[in-house]
């Protein structure tokens, strides 16, 4: 998640805090599961690991590149819960060199926004991530672009009720240091659906308790290093 995808979000931060944590009561009764997504990527694209607590060893290919952008799309909560220093590091392994000073600075300082937005609210920031589908624009050898459609859940108690912000990340991606790194990213709005109706918004602690224990069923984004 570089400077763009984070300065999208301050923006869902910002009509978290003006909407306000005031979702109605939320039903107990679960909706029906969902089914996988078609075409998902499959685990030879990578990730291989991680380096610098970021997602690293991407196939030099054009399903490893569309692993390398969904993989650095679901990125944020890892930001959220690093240090300035670590998330500094991570960054930089996930960006080309050429552009990797103005990634850093301007994620960081936009990742401080998000948190002075929501410094009110107690407990954790909860950005939960997933990509739904993605779009080879252009595939070579060394440089690919690649557009994710995507969602993140941001909510923190007391000052942001669960918000959804659907959009869509381009990424020119290059062939660097024998894996995948970011040039730049583009985020724009993607297509949003309306909440099903027979779904009760959350609380953000509603969310919380109803999905405890839960991970994300791809394993991409941020990890300490070691996590299994």
């Amino acid at each position: 998640m570089t400077a763009a995808a984070v300065a999208f979000l301050v923006g869902i931060a910002f009509h978290a805090v003006a909407v306000g944590d005031r979702s109605p009561t939320a039903s107990s009764e679960v909706g029906p599961e969902a089914s996988p997504p078609v075409g998902a990527v499959t685990p030879v694209a990578g990730p291989a690991g991680t380096v610098e607590g970021a997602p690293s060893g991407f196939g030099r290919t054009e399903s490893g590149a569309v692993a390398a952008a969904a993989s650095y799309v679901t990125t944020g909560q890892g930001l959220f819960d690093m240090d300035p220093l670590a998330a500094e590091q991570a960054i930089r392994q996930m960006a080309a060199e050429s552009t990797a000073d103005q990634q850093v600075s301007s994620t960081l300082a936009d990742l401080r926004s998000v948190r002075d937005v929501l410094r009110s609210g107690t407990g954790p920031i909860s950005y939960r991530q997933a990509c739904l589908a993605a779009r080879v624009e252009r595939f070579a050898i060394d440089e690919a672009r690649v557009s994710i459609w995507n969602v993140g859940v941001l909510s923190r108690e007391g000052v942001a009720s669960p918000q959804a912000g659907w959009q869509i990340s381009v990424f020119d991606l290059v062939w660097e240091r024998d894996d995948w790194r970011i040039r730049t990213e583009i985020v724009t709005p993607g297509p949003a659906p309306a909440i099903d109706a027979s779904t009760v918004p959350a609380t953000a602690a509603q969310l919380a308790a109803q999905l405890d224990g839960f991970v994300p069923l791809v394993s991409t984004g941020l990890r300490e290093e070691g996590e299994r």
